[in-house]
């Protein structure tokens, strides 16, 4: 199935159509694929995400989906979304390339994402061009399906390639918990992703918990995995969030603040301009400037 997003507004879409027809013994997986055309605004599983161009999404999830525009004041740059999505049965036994994260996730049942941006955008773009053209050229037929399952494998596998270079890990949920039976090249990921999906009440002692790890032994293992202490680590991921939050929403520094566990908004202004050289206010002055 593909379908395209040309809109002014916002536009909702589900991954039920292959949801509906896939059994708990399925060999093929309903599986989405969505490619960004412009930036916008994406609500996934209660998380809110900024999509730029060319970013890539993998989907699975059992609940709908909304894509928004994302608001510019510059006139000769008209807010709209355009993005293509995918939706294809990928076969669990196919080989994605060395990324264990993609597979999992297509093997997933329940709600999970992978964001990528930093990736050879002449490849990418080129393999979803050429599943449009598949998915739109009449009369189908299984032949026609089964070269749209390979060029999808295809297209996961250059994903691959770029493995977590790629991945966009703040903005992604990926279905992976266990940190033990990991390869330590990806706990980063894990523990991240883990951070951003609890950013506003996260603490060393919950995180050590929820990874089945005790908490000495954890500061130890985020040290040396992030070069930092975890608290640094998430403040880090706290100060990128406010400045993407100031750009590109109109919600107050309260909420943001409160939103990234700061309880005093005092202490997030005095953390921000240590982090960036600006106050809050200042920054979205200066952001909206440069739109």
């Amino acid at each position: 199935m593909f379908q395209a997003f040309d809109a002014t507004e916002q536009v909702t879409f589900s991954l039920d159509p292959f949801l509906s027809k896939a059994g708990n013994d399925a060999s093929d997986i309903p599986f989405g694929i969505l490619q960004c055309r412009t930036n916008c605004h994406m609500r996934l599983n209660d998380r809110d995400l900024t999509l730029k161009k060319g970013d890539i999404a993998l989907i699975s999830s059992t609940v709908p989906i909304t894509l928004s525009v994302l608001p510019t004041d510059r006139q000769d740059r008209p807010a709209f979304v355009d993005a293509h999505l995918f939706l294809l049965p990928i076969t669990m036994n196919s080989g994605m390339g060395p990324n264990s994260l993609i597979d999992s996730l297509v093997q997933n049942r329940n709600n999970a994402h992978i964001v990528f941006r930093r990736i050879n955008h002449d490849l990418t773009n080129g393999y979803c061009d050429q599943l449009e053209r598949l998915a739109t050229t009449t009369p189908r037929d299984n032949l026609l399906d089964y070269q749209q399952s390979v060029l999808a494998g295809l297209l996961l596998t250059e994903l691959s390639r770029s493995d977590l270079d790629a991945m966009m890990i703040i903005e992604s949920d990926f279905p992976e918990n266990d940190l033990r039976r990991t390869p330590a090249a990806r706990q980063e990921a894990l523990i991240l992703n883990y951070i951003m999906a609890n950013i506003s009440h996260v603490s060393m002692t919950a995180a050590a918990a929820h990874f089945g790890y005790d908490t000495n032994y954890f500061s130890r293992l985020a040290r040396r995995l992030f070069g930092k202490t975890f608290s640094e680590q998430v403040r880090f991921i706290r100060m990128n969030q406010a400045k993407k939050l100031l750009e590109l929403s109109s919600q107050s520094i309260n909420g943001i603040a409160a939103g990234l566990g700061y309880r005093n908004v005092a202490t997030f202004d005095h953390n921000f301009k240590a982090f960036t050289g600006l106050t809050p206010s200042e920054y979205r002055e200066s952001a909206a400037r440069e739109q």
